[in-house]
């Protein structure tokens, strides 16, 4: 149960950074192409 905890934890530290940046590449993006 534990183990589950911290491997569900490392997923999840390393996964939101990539998502902030996919999300701010999306909005520059958009941002972009409406300018």
């Amino acid at each position: 149960r534990i183990r589950y905890d911290k491997l569900m934890y490392l997923v999840w530290k390393s996964y939101l950074p990539l998502s902030l940046c996919y999300i701010c590449f999306f909005v520059g993006l958009k941002i972009f192409v409406l300018y």
